[in-house]
């Protein structure tokens, strides 16, 4: 009997061997989700390559501080969240590839499309404290209150400048498009008292809010810099104006590489002579090329089955 039990033993060990346990239908689906959108932003990265201008890039200096400055610029968003998170999750460092496809796909696919796929990476990484889906909803929530508070600001605040600048019935319209969303948005989380349906606890959110909006100023400040280096006899009135535009196409939901509706904003706005339109196009052509660059480096890893777990 032993023997015999033992020989059903070494069988089933060797069944297992051969068939291993499937994985659960959810887990299939996730996966399946996961890759569906990766296969989205390498789509996406085919259609945009072939409308970039290279010549657009000749224009690029060959400063290293301006290289500096761009590569903090775009490494700010994914780097700060990983903050935030590293707080509330205990992260590791193999999440930021995860969170730069995060920032790829909002951008370059449609909003909200790469929350959507670090939800489906983060539900597939190792355990996680707390709700994934409440926190990610927080963190988001908090970011975009962030965002809309502080255009406002400088919408109020910068309000007499931009009209001594580029005044008139263009500024008018996109000021007010831009102030209505703003307003709807803040009006709506004010109406669902947003706070009570929030996971984290009142520190967490105050921390977190706060780490956003370190986040803004500093791609203020980085975007400021870019421009200037580019244009170093710009004068601080002009980029404040123009930082202030930026945030408020920024604001725009739902819409793909905003920093490239700034060059002709700026163009229509300001003019030709200032200069700035080549320079923001500049920063905004740059951009597109690194989003582009990271997207299928990152959506290709993802396929790959030894760093699936940590993409």
């Amino acid at each position: 009997m032993a023997s015999s039990a033992s020989q059903m033993n070494a069988r089933a060990d060797q069944a297992a061997l051969l068939f291993p346990p499937t994985p659960p239908v959810r887990e299939w689906l996730l996966t399946l989700a996961g890759l569906g959108l990766s296969t989205a932003i390498l789509l996406a990265v085919l259609v945009q390559l072939g409308g970039i201008d290279t010549s657009r890039f000749a224009a690029a200096p060959a400063n290293p501080w301006f290289w500096l400055c761009f590569a903090l610029f775009y490494a700010l968003g994914p780097a700060m969240e990983w903050l935030i998170l590293r707080r509330l999750w205990k992260l590791r460092a193999d999440a930021l590839p995860a969170l730069f496809r995060k920032q790829v796909a909002n951008e370059i696919v449609f909003g909200y499309s790469g929350d959507a796929q670090f939800y489906l990476w983060a539900r597939q990484h190792q355990p996680l404290k707390g709700s994934v889906f409440g926190t990610l909803r927080d963190v988001a929530v908090l970011s975009a209150l962030a965002g809309n508070l502080a255009t406002l600001a400088m919408m109020v605040i910068n309000a007499p400048l931009l009209y001594a600048i580029a005044g008139g019935t263009l500024l008018n319209s996109f000021a007010a498009s831009v102030a209505v969303i703003i307003l709807s948005s803040l009006g709506i989380l004010v109406m669902r008292r947003f706070v009570s349906l929030l996971t984290l606890s009142r520190r967490d959110l105050v921390v977190t809010f706060c780490l956003h909006g370190l986040r803004i100023i500093l791609g203020l400040v980085f975007t400021a810099l870019l421009w200037k280096l580019l244009l170093p006899g710009l004068s601080p009135m002009i980029l404040i104006a123009v930082a202030t535009l930026r945030m408020m196409v920024h604001r725009l939901p739902l819409v793909p590489a905003r920093d490239a509706l700034l060059a002709p904003l700026v163009l229509a706005l300001l003019g030709p002579g200032s200069g700035l339109a080549a320079a923001t196009m500049l920063v905004a052509a740059l951009t597109l090329v690194t989003h582009l660059a990271v997207g299928a480096l990152t959506s290709i890893a993802s396929f790959l089955p030894a760093s699936r777990a940590s993409l």
